[in-house]
């Protein structure tokens, strides 16, 4: 697969039954994605996508703006069934998309694709001249704690903001770009470990090889990122808002 591996397919579609639950931080960087989106380009869109819904964080924002067509693309994600809109499933790297969008969306999901620019390539072609494009993902910095004791959990494009615009195609202008932080805290590693599997986010994270690897791990993690309120993950998400210019006139 282009977009995600099978492994990480599985690995969403065994936790979607928990993941809106879980996904506090999700659901607060797809509401800031929203805010920054609608304060760097306040012009009502009319023809929507959103690329990656999930259980609909982002969607039911970007629905309150009663757009004339709303396309809705997931990979593993059953449709919504309180919003009106067109359902396009599969993988983003392959599906068919509509064209002369006026707003292209998509949170917490550009990190999960191998080919990142590609996916971006084809985002950006279906976004009419004066568009936008509101998107977030994770940065290289995602998780730290986890990092910082060796864990290969991720994504295999963790990219900032920058990088990010970086991919931008000629002709896009970026509005505003950065990064976001979110502490979560939960009382003990285990319930850290918990909150991975429940959210689908583990799904490249390996597995402990044994009991005892596993105990060590979570003793390592309380030691070095436990305190008063438990220990703590860190969600560092990263955006970008950029509008697609307008054709010059020949002089």
């Amino acid at each position: 697969m282009t977009a995600a591996g099978p492994r990480i397919a599985q690995s969403f579609a065994r936790g979607m039954p928990s993941y809106d639950r879980a996904a506090t931080a999700q659901r607060r960087i797809a509401k800031a994605l929203f805010d920054a989106c609608r304060r760097l380009a306040p012009e009502p869109p009319r023809r929507v996508f959103e690329a990656g819904y999930g259980s609909g964080h982002l969607t039911r924002h970007l629905a309150g703006l009663r757009p004339e067509r709303l396309w809705l693309n997931d990979l593993v994600a059953p449709p919504l069934p309180e919003v009106r809109a067109t359902y396009l499933p599969g993988d983003i790297a392959r599906a068919r998309l509509p064209q002369a969008l006026d707003l292209v969306a998509s949170a917490s999901m550009i990190q999960w694709m191998t080919r990142p620019a590609e996916v971006l390539d084809r985002l950006c072609a279906a976004v009419a001249p004066g568009g936008v494009l509101a998107l977030s993902g994770y940065a290289p910095n995602h998780f730290p704690e986890l990092r910082a004791l060796g864990s290969r959990a991720g994504a295999p494009s963790c990219l900032d903001g920058a990088a990010m615009a970086a991919l931008l195609p000629p002709g896009w202008r970026p509005l505003g770009c950065g990064e976001w932080r979110i502490a979560l805290h939960f009382p003990d590693a285990l319930a850290v470990l918990r909150h991975l599997r429940a959210t689908g986010v583990n799904g490249r994270a390996g597995q402990f090889r044994s009991r005892g690897a596993l105990q060590d791990f979570m003793a390592r993690y309380e030691a070095a990122h436990g305190g008063p309120q438990g220990v703590t993950l860190t969600y560092v998400a990263s955006w970008l808002v950029a509008r697609k210019q307008p054709p010059t006139s020949p002089c």
